[in-house]
């Protein structure tokens, strides 16, 4: 008995991509930048120390000070001589009126203040390396400073950019087919 036999044979499809990818360049030159920095405005005046000099002390150790200085001196030296002066007339008074004294009293206090010194009046002052007096006041310098800002100037540079596109190429690379056949088939034979 013959019987019939169908046969199908399938071929598949296939699809084939190619893709070329995209490619960018980018170039970037520097832009320009100027900074210029302008002086300070700068004003500085100093003015001038006040030296003050007092050589009163010294004038006054040369006996040529003040009127004023001459006649405190004087006068504050002429209460010690009066006082001196006092108890020296006392003394003398004293040494007067003993009587059992065999000596001439008379006679020695005569003779006494011929030999003795007068009382001596200072009319100078100290005398010393320091008598002149020197004060230097020094004065503080004037600073005026105004600054400057920088002047900064930037011009920049477009950066030069490059775009290539990609590309997908989509393509049949073989084609489906089905195959159908009959064919005679003996299950016997």
């Amino acid at each position: 008995m013959s019987n019939m036999r169908l046969s199908i044979h399938q071929t598949m499809g296939q699809i084939g991509i190619q893709t070329q990818w995209a490619s960018q360049t980018m170039h970037s030159s520097l832009g320009s930048l100027s900074i210029e920095q302008p002086a300070a405005d700068m004003q500085m005046e100093s003015p001038r120390g006040e030296l003050t000099v007092d050589s009163s002390a010294a004038w006054d150790a040369l006996g040529k000070g003040s009127n004023l200085a001459w006649s405190s001196r004087i006068y504050s030296q002429s209460k010690d001589i009066v006082l001196q002066s006092i108890a020296r007339t006392a003394a003398e008074g004293k040494r007067m009126s003993d009587l059992t004294n065999p000596a001439n009293p008379f006679a020695a206090i005569a003779r006494d203040r011929a030999l003795a010194d007068s009382p001596s009046v200072s009319y100078t002052g100290p005398a010393g390396y320091s008598n002149v007096e020197l004060h230097y006041e020094a004065q503080k310098p004037d600073i005026q400073i105004t600054p400057r800002k920088p002047v900064i100037s930037y011009t920049p540079v477009r950066p030069d950019v490059q775009y290539n596109p990609g590309s997908v190429d989509v393509y049949i690379r073989q084609k489906n087919t089905i195959d159908i056949q009959v064919s005679n088939y003996d299950l016997f034979s």
